[in-house]
């Protein structure tokens, strides 16, 4: 399991990568200790929990999860000394999943991280073996994973939620602000992004803007996504 420790301190995100390793022996800890290597960290290591220790030169608690959340589902646990009930209120309102006050007995921690992972698994279950074929376009929301024929599709976080929210709806034309809430939920600033992310989706499918195989745009309006017939083997 990969974990994302958001923090300063080097002795914390020793102890509780130690801690964390009672259950997950093969645990890698992956550590960011300013806002950019965050940003980082998240878009190439995709890891699978990420553990806000405190705020680091950047980005502080608030702006780290916020960051998270518009662009990934990872679970979050915020692991402070912080210890008012404003506090804790105010991280799950901004999108943690657990609230750990620090300093806390490395059991605790483990067992509230157990419990967390449990629940996302069974949320992601819910979505398992629910495979989309549009074409020789396959995707599994289960595993997170597209596939061009035989290919595997290296797409990232966003790229892949773009991807299946075009899918989803295929056919159906999703206005650029539908997609703005949906995938950056609703950042006025998010407009450049939409463009952008729809055109690294054309790069990676092979697909041209001009004579579209797979996502047409509508001019004024936004995006469609269309469903070629499979290519058969002659």
């Amino acid at each position: 399991m990969k974990v994302l420790f958001i923090s300063q301190d080097d002795l914390v995100v020793e102890e509780l990568a130690l801690g964390l390793r009672l259950r997950w022996p093969g645990l890698l800890p992956l550590h960011a200790a300013k806002g950019p290597a965050v940003k980082s960290a998240l878009s190439n290591e995709e890891p699978d929990l990420v553990m806000v220790c405190g705020d680091v030169p950047g980005l502080d608690v608030w702006s780290a999860i916020d960051h998270i959340r518009r662009l990934h589902d990872t679970p979050i646990v915020v692991c402070t000394n912080r210890s008012g009930e404003m506090e804790v209120v105010k991280a799950l309102e901004a999108g943690a999943d657990e609230f750990i006050r620090m300093p806390c007995n490395l059991l605790e921690v483990v067992a509230r991280v157990m419990a967390l992972m449990r629940r996302v698994g069974r949320i992601r279950e819910q979505t398992n073996g629910t495979v989309m074929s549009c074409g020789d376009l396959a995707i599994n929301p289960g595993t997170r994973e597209a596939f061009l024929g035989s290919a595997r599709l290296p797409l990232t976080p966003t790229e892949f939620k773009l991807l299946y929210l075009l899918v989803k709806n295929r056919h159906v034309t999703l206005t650029q602000e539908f997609i703005q809430r949906v995938i950056w939920a609703g950042d006025v600033g998010a407009a450049a992004a939409v463009k952008k992310y729809i055109q690294r989706l054309r790069r990676k499918l092979g697909d041209d803007a001009q004579n579209p195989t797979w996502i047409d745009t509508v001019y004024g309006v936004g995006y469609r996504f269309l469903s070629p017939a499979a290519t058969t083997a002659a």
